[in-house]
């Protein structure tokens, strides 16, 4: 017969398979909490850029449904200033659109559109020049150009049209302002 030799079974972890164990589950924790924050970043910046997108479309919207019905229109003050008189009925029918850094002001009340422009209400914020280009420009060809962008913590977002009144224009400001 052979002598049998003795095994020793650990039934348990080492120091080494234990620091091992920790360092691998730091790691994919890491991984984890990097993906998430990065992903938290995104979202906010999306949501911002988002934010941004609707308030300038409200801007745009409403200055081209001003222009679209205009029967006539005046760009003051290096072009901060656009005063429209339009063929709507009611409250709409005298508008006026003030933009300056940091926004933008609109007011329908005739007591107010002859009055200083600091005295209408603030309408949106965040609203720049782009470059140095006017925020209204009438054209030779009796339209209007706008451009501005708002500003956001990833990128601006710019808005720009050129739009042309379906009326004809009339002289005068039918009383507006």
């Amino acid at each position: 017969m052979t002598p049998r030799t003795r095994t020793t079974d650990d039934d348990g972890l080492g120091l080494i398979e234990l620091i091992v164990a920790i360092v691998v589950s730091g790691i994919v924790i890491i991984a984890i909490a990097t993906i998430f924050v990065n992903s938290w970043r995104t979202q906010e910046q999306v949501t911002s850029v988002t934010q941004a997108t609707n308030r300038g479309q409200l801007v745009s919207s409403t200055i081209e449904r001003a222009m679209r019905n205009a029967l006539f229109f005046d760009v003051t003050e290096s072009g901060t200033v656009l005063r429209v008189s339009t063929s709507l009925t009611g409250d709409l029918k005298c508008q006026a659109f003030r933009i300056t850094d940091p926004g933008a002001q609109f007011t329908t009340d005739s007591g107010t559109l002859s009055s200083p422009n600091t005295a209408w209400p603030t309408w949106q914020t965040g609203i720049t020049k782009e470059g140095t280009t006017p925020y209204f420009v009438r054209t030779t060809a009796n339209s209007l150009t706008y451009t501005f962008k708002i500003t956001t913590d990833a990128a601006p977002v710019t808005f720009s049209a050129d739009i042309a009144p379906r009326s004809i224009q009339e002289a005068g400001s039918d009383g507006c302002w």
